[in-house]
Formats: C-alpha cells, sequence, structure tokens
C-alpha cells in the first residue's frame, strides 16, 4: 500500500487522501453489528457485488443512488467515489443483527468478508491461530511464561514436515561466547578478558 502511494505521487502529482478503514480503489467498509463486534465487508468482483446487495435487501436502494449521483456501480472506481452514501444504504442492516446473524446471511450469498477481531478474540475465537494451525507451536519462553510462536510459513521436507522452526527467543548473552570466538574469532583468553572486564556478558 505504501509502495502505491509513492507511485502515485510521482506518477500523478496527488496525495491520497485519508480513507480510514476503506477498501482504497474498489468497494470495502466496516460496519458495527448490534451486538458490539464489527465486520468489514469488501466487494470488488460482480459477484461479490451482488451477494452483499442481495444479503442486505439494498438492492434497489443501491440502485436509486447510482441513479442519482450518476454513476456505473459496476465499475469499482464509482463504488469508491459513493463509498459514503453506500455506507449508509448498508449500515442499518448491520446495525440490526448480531455477528452470527450477518455471517450467516453473508455467507450465504458469497460475500468477502471477516469480523474485526481484538487480540484477544483472535485467540479465543479463531482456529488459524492456534495449534490446530502448523504454523503455530506452543513455546515456554524462559522468563516470559508459554505462549503461541509462529515458525516459517515454508515447509520443506513433504506434506508431513512438521518442523517450522519455531524456537524461543535468545537469553541475553547466551550466544556471546560463541559470537566471539566463532564469528568474530577471539581466543577463549580474549573473550574470558572482556568477560572479567564487564565489557560483555553471558547468559
Amino acid at each position: 500500500a505504501s509502495l502505491g502511494n509513492l507511485a502515485e505521487v510521482e506518477v500523478n502529482g496527488t496525495e491520497r487522501e485519508r480513507v480510514g478503514n476503506d477498501l482504497y480503489g474498489a468497494y470495502g467498509s466496516d460496519f458495527p453489528t448490534v451486538d458490539g463486534r464489527r465486520v468489514m465487508v469488501v466487494a470488488i468482483s460482480p459477484k461479490q457485488w451482488r451477494g452483499l446487495q442481495v444479503a442486505t435487501g439494498t438492492t434497489e436502494a443501491v440502485e436509486a443512488l447510482a441513479d442519482d449521483l450518476g454513476l456505473d456501480f459496476a465499475d469499482e472506481g464509482d463504488r469508491f467515489a459513493a463509498r459514503e452514501g453506500l455506507g449508509e444504504l448498508f449500515a442499518p442492516w448491520f446495525g440490526a443483527r448480531t455477528l452470527a446473524e450477518a455471517a450467516e446471511a453473508l455467507d450465504g450469498h458469497g460475500v468477502c468478508w471477516g469480523p474485526y477481531r481484538t487480540f484477544r478474540q483472535l485467540v479465543d475465537e479463531d482456529p488459524r491461530c492456534s495449534t490446530a494451525n502448523p504454523l503455530f507451536s506452543m513455546l515456554d519462553q524462559p522468563g516470559v511464561g508459554t505462549h503461541l510462536v509462529p515458525g516459517s510459513p515454508l515447509a520443506f521436507g513433504g506434506p508431513d514436515a512438521v518442523d517450522r522452526g519455531a524456537a524461543t527467543a535468545p537469553a541475553l548473552g547466551e550466544h556471546t561466547e560463541q559470537v566471539l570466538g566463532d564469528d568474530l574469532g577471539l581466543s577463549p583468553a580474549e573473550v574470558g578478558a572482556l568477560i572479567d572486564r564487564g565489557a560483555v556478558a553471558t547468559a
């Protein structure tokens, strides 16, 4: 996104306006639900755009808004230009439903959406942020405790590979002697002298 901002200034000579949570250049916005949750909805493809209107019962109102503004909402750019007006049409539907009710309707019509979550909600609700996801492991970090740690998204060794390299962070000074000796070529006596003078520390 930031690189796009750079190119826009260089090529078009324009500064991109702040759009909050809205998706730049197409239709995407967030809405609160009646139970205090929040969802993000994105409609890029024609199917997603139709699905959002059908799910929220706003097809006719959206058509009327397009006519009033002289815009063609089949065009992503026009949907972005009218995002505030469109948001006013969609917001009451979300505001009258719980997250679960909105989810059922949006899923049923192929809408691209997702719930906003706090980090607490993410850990409690989303199995993708748990050990059910092979990317994550539970590790005991000395001095901190046990928590989720991600490994590499790249798995080597075939589909049954389970080691993704998740590891605890090193303790302060844990590798001092290794770095000074192996990487910098200091002798054990030289390393010991640095430690004795308090110039470096070990774990």
